[in-house]
């Protein structure tokens, strides 16, 4: 059996507090709690790169302190 695309995907929110169990995920994208699923439109593999870039966008670019 083929495993949910969600628990690969980089729009997964799976911050603790939001609370869901495992039949439950929420998209970043769809700004909703899904089902997972085995095929979406919007799916994104979650690579490294991938998440930094997301990261960057959504927190901005911490400069490093000199000393």
């Amino acid at each position: 059996m083929k495993k949910a695309l969600c628990f690969s995907c980089l729009h997964r929110e799976n911050r603790p507090e939001l609370g869901l169990s495992d039949q439950l995920v929420y998209c970043r994208k769809k700004e909703m709690v899904v089902r997972p699923k085995m095929e979406c439109p919007l799916y994104s593999k979650a690579t490294a790169r991938a998440v930094q870039e997301l990261n960057r966008a959504l927190y901005g670019v911490m400069e490093e302190a000199e000393e």
